[in-house]
């Protein structure tokens, strides 16, 4: 079809002309479904450096054009992209007429918003972009970020923070932690899917991005696809069933356009107990175009949810409950399953955006915005007593052997032990019991009728020991952008702008549900326990001081902590580029400006001095320079170069030590330094189209904060790494061979060496004592970065056959996946046993030996085994009477239902401690914990175009 489109255009370009004065190209540019006008298509003219959009009516024109043989380009998102060659005379301008791009869902092997709910939000968010969402025309990227998907793959090894996700031309990465923000619009598929994509290095019209390339979301009315759109999915992944309905007007004759969209999302998991989706989703944007050179926008979106969550556990914790689903987030209660763990948070975007065309060569383009709601993340929490989680390490029949030393422990105990641990065994369910949390609820607590003013507020009232929180990090979060545009003479272009954005995000903690109890009574059990002082355990000294008692607090009161985060961020940024012959250049540089500081809103007893009121402010210069070069020898070959240089401010989520208990800021806390190049050589012929890049990418100065539960020093810790350096370096493969009557090959490679290159500085605070415990360094220098395979390809079959049938077979290979590591196992401390032996002059050959084995298996790092899967899909589309369009999608993954397969997990932030024979001791491992990839699982999507 194609083809005939192409032949079509030839004819026209030849055939058809009208009279003007010099040469030049015009025409319409229409979609092929319904011959509806399309405006913004970016139309180009490579050899001459020309680009024009058409407008509103899909007009475009070139004018004094030199007579010759010309390759004519048609993009814009949504459609594929089209070259037509045309013959142009000193005399005439030809006209094209209507020129004819596809819809690329009429040919791509699945809908375009079919699968983008099958990743876990939590988990999307952490992704630089998740696979289903994306819809780059670059060749590897468009293969890699959908199949390997499944892995949680980051392209080249970069955590979210590192790419750029825009919404209308404002950036929204999560402002604390830099994460990417799809969780915000999930279920606005339609709302949502026209996309622009660069990726690594490369620039945008919308700002110079940093190293992991850029996305921008155009979620304006004007921009989605006129009509309605109905489409109902059914899965086994997430949910079992999602339903969306979304309308758009298109620009009517008097300059409104209107768009709305709905959907929802029920049901379960297959395959893990608890998973669950209660979400819905909503999208409306009216825009009016003033005169012909203004345009103004508002959107309003959201994607209120609630959904239970998993958490990884041992695979001593798996082979017990028998397979590797277990969720240890979940028990029974009545009966019925309930989840511990649920996210739930309704978030609404308002923005406002506006277009001048301030001439034939300037645009201005500005947006604001305004994020705000709430997201809340349960957890089970207690007063007194052990953990009641079902894989805690003390209900496993492990920790019977918790205290044997080989050689050393006799067979006598070892024997009792054993005994011990297939007696857990039996009594092990894994399961959290609610009914139980309920009925030891139900007591009265006599102590704290002796605390004055504390009998009349809890009388015989039930005090709860074990209750559901939930921990809130809602925002208010404001953003403006603007940029402006001009086209110059002489194939020259300048860009440049300023963004703005302020920030303030409350965290503190509320009680969801009391499990039968009346109230809870707010104070620090960790300080309660090793503090004698009363003061010490307040969590709310204020309070205490004025009433004489700690918060009696109730469902949906607050209580353990409460502070606000507060951030200001402006850059402004400018862009240059200029094009001759076959050369290309794009310059830029940002520069700006970070600020933030914590507010402790409460006065925590432990820290009386250094917990209420504001921090110090954290201040921070940044910038970006960066250099874009390209060369296309000729239509099928080219050279892309690309290098950067910058910094960065730190997260807020690392630059505190403790921000729940204090205003202490992270010792050696620094901007980050970045440095990155590329090269990448595109081919592009009528039976094979290639992209192969190499880069390489060095961090310098990062962060890290870690917050857990200290065995060895029985208290809730902190651990502060800073000066984190590493390296990334790597190459990507995207390929697309066209085989024999719409059957082609594609495959895709990344393969990469990502490695820590420092040895950072740590110190270790408890919550309980105002002074650092330990200071020293990590060993890391050499090991792996965690959590992304770095090593992954895929091979597949694409199919587009006649009448609207696409199908595709695909199968991926991993390897080089390694597991996220404890700090704590590199430290000097872990091995102090060990490094005694090896230090002492009495010690035998034999235990030195042993002590080296010793610590190479402490400071191991875990890395899995390559994994291979295989998935599959196939469609449909189905147009009636050129005006409706009746399609399906099926998508089936793990097709070998492969249960076997890591997609990542932690070392548990915790050592076993051991008291030796000659009373010294030693540190040992806890096991790992994993999440595993989902058997065979499918999504069937329905939809209805009209």
């Amino acid at each position: 079809m194609k083809l005939k489109v192409f032949l079509f255009l030839m004819l026209a370009a030849v055939t058809a002309s009208s009279y003007a004065q010099e040469g030049g190209i015009r025409g319409k540019v229409v979609s092929r479904n319904g011959r509806a006008a399309l405006s913004d298509v970016e139309v180009t003219i490579e050899s001459l450096g020309l680009t024009a959009r058409t407008n509103r009516d899909g007009e475009f024109l070139f004018e004094n054009l030199p007579a010759g043989d010309y390759t004519v380009q048609f993009s814009t998102p949504e459609f594929e992209d089209l070259e037509v060659m045309v013959r142009v005379s000193d005399e005439f301008v030809r006209d094209l007429k209507s020129v004819v791009i596809v819809p690329t869902g009429m040919f791509s092997t699945v809908d375009g918003a079919v699968f983008a709910e099958s990743d876990d939000d939590a988990v999307s968010d952490m992704q630089a972009l998740p696979g289903k969402l994306s819809s780059s025309k670059d060749l590897f990227s468009n293969i890699a970020s959908y199949r390997f998907s499944e892995m949680r793959f980051n392209v080249r090894g970069l955590d979210a923070q590192y790419s750029d996700i825009m919404l209308n031309g404002i950036r929204f990465n999560d402002a604390m932690t830099g994460y990417g923000p799809w969780s915000l619009w999930s279920g606005l598929n339609d709302a949502t899917r026209n996309q622009e994509n660069v990726t690594g290095l490369e620039m945008m019209d919308y700002g110079i991005g940093g190293i992991g390339g850029m996305t921008n979301i155009n979620a304006r009315a004007s921009q989605m696809r006129k009509g309605f759109r109905v489409s109902v999915s059914n899965a086994n992944q997430l949910y079992r069933f999602r339903a969306m309905v979304s309308y758009a007007s298109g620009q009517l004759d008097n300059g409104w356009s209107y768009a709305f969209s709905f959907g929802t999302r029920q049901g379960g998991n297959g395959y893990v107990d608890g998973i669950y989706y209660n979400a819905y989703s909503y999208f409306a944007s009216a825009e009016k175009l003033f005169g012909d050179n203004h345009r103004l926008g508002l959107t309003i979106m959201a994607s209120p949810t609630e959904r239970g969550a998993q958490q990884a556990s041992t695979d001593e914790a798996y082979a017990l409950f028998g397979n590797n689903y277990y969720n240890p987030n979940v028990g029974y209660q009545a009966g019925k399953l309930r989840n511990s763990r649920v996210r739930d948070m309704h978030e609404p975007i308002v923005m406002l955006t506006y277009t001048w065309d301030m001439s034939e060569r300037t645009r201005l383009n500005a947006a604001t915005s305004l994020r705000f709601g709430k997201n809340g993340y349960s957890a089970l929490t207690w007063n007194g007593g052990p953990d009641p989680r079902g894989d805690y390490y003390r209900y496993l029949p492990s920790y019977a052997f918790g205290q044997v030393i080989p050689g050393e422990t006799s067979d006598q105990t070892i024997y009792f032990d054993t005994q011990k641990a297939l007696e857990r065994a039996m009594a092990w369910t894994g399961m959290l019991d609610f009914d139980d949390f309920y009925s030891k609820n139900k007591y009265i607590d006599t102590e704290l009728k002796n605390i004055p003013g504390l009998e009349e507020l809890a009388g015989k009232q039930y005090r709860s020991n074990y209750i559901l929180e939930e921990r809130h990090t809602d925002q208010i979060d404001y953003n403006f952008a603007a940029s402006v545009q001009h086209e110059m003479r002489n194939d020259m272009r300048i860009l440049g702008g300023v963004n703005l954005r302020a920030n303030r995000t409350w965290y503190y903690d509320d009680i969801k549900d009391l499990m039968g109890g009346d109230y809870w009574y707010d104070i620090d059990k960790f300080a309660e326990r090793d503090m004698s002082s009363t003061l010490a355990a307040q969590n709310d000294l204020d309070y205490y001081e004025a009433t004489g008692h700690a918060r009696i607090a109730r469902e949906g009161d607050k209580f353990s902590y409460n502070y606000r985060a507060h951030l200001f961020e402006g850059n402004a940024w400018a862009l240059y580029s200029w094009r001759t012959g076959g050369f290309s250049m794009s310059v830029a540089g940002e520069l700006g400006y970070s600020s933030m500081y914590r507010e402790g809103l409460w006065r925590k007893g432990l820290f009386p001095n250094n917990s209420k009121g504001d921090s110090k402010t954290l201040d921070y210069l940044t910038y970006t320079a960066k250099g874009n070069f390209g060369y296309k020898f000729s239509r099928a070959h080219s050279l892309e170069a690309n290098v950067a240089v910058m910094q960065q401010a730190p997260k807020f989520a690392t630059a505190f030590v403790s921000p729940r208990t204090r205003n202490t800021t992270t010792p050696g806390l620094k901007a980050e330094k970045i440095f990155g190049v590329d090269l990448t050589y595109n081919l592009n012929l009528p039976y094979v189209k290639a992209r192969v890049s190499g880069y390489y990418t060095t961090f310098e100065d990062q962060s890290k904060v870690i917050s857990f539960y200290d065995d060895t020093r029985s208290s809730f810790t902190n651990f502060a790494m800073s000066g984190i350096d590493k390296r990334h370096y790597g190459l990507e493969l995207g390929l697309s061979v066209p085989v024999w009557n719409g059957l082609s090959v594609v495959g895709a490679l990344s393969w990469g060496d990502y490695t820590y290159t420092s040895n950072p500085d740590f110190v270790q605070t408890v919550d309980n004592v105002d002074k650092i415990v330990l200071r020293d360094k990590v060993s890391w220098d050499g090991y792996h970065v965690e959590s992304t395979p770095q090593l992954a390809l895929n091979v597949g079959l694409d199919y587009r056959g006649p009448q609207n049938w696409f199908a595709s077979v695909n199968f991926n290979y991993y390897d080089d996946l390694y597991l996220s590591m404890n700090p704590m196992y590199r430290t000097a401390k872990a091995i102090e046993y060990y490094t005694n032996i090896l230090s002492s002059s009495t010690s035998t050959t034999e235990q030195q030996v042993s002590a080296l084995r010793s610590i190479k298996t402490i400071r191991a790092q875990e890395r899995f085994d390559g994994v291979y899967t295989l998935s599959a899909s196939v469609g449909k589309n189905w147009y009636i009477r050129r005006d409706y369009m009746l399609g399906f999608s099926l998508e089936v993954k793990n097709i070998l239902n492969n249960q076997d397969i890591h997609t990542g997990g932690y070392e548990q932030m915790r050592m076993n401690r051991v008291r030796a024979s000659n009373g010294e001791t030693r540190y040992s491992r806890f096991d790992s914990k994993y999440f595993y990839m989902l058997g065979t699982n499918y999504y069937l999507n329905v939809y209805f175009r009209f």
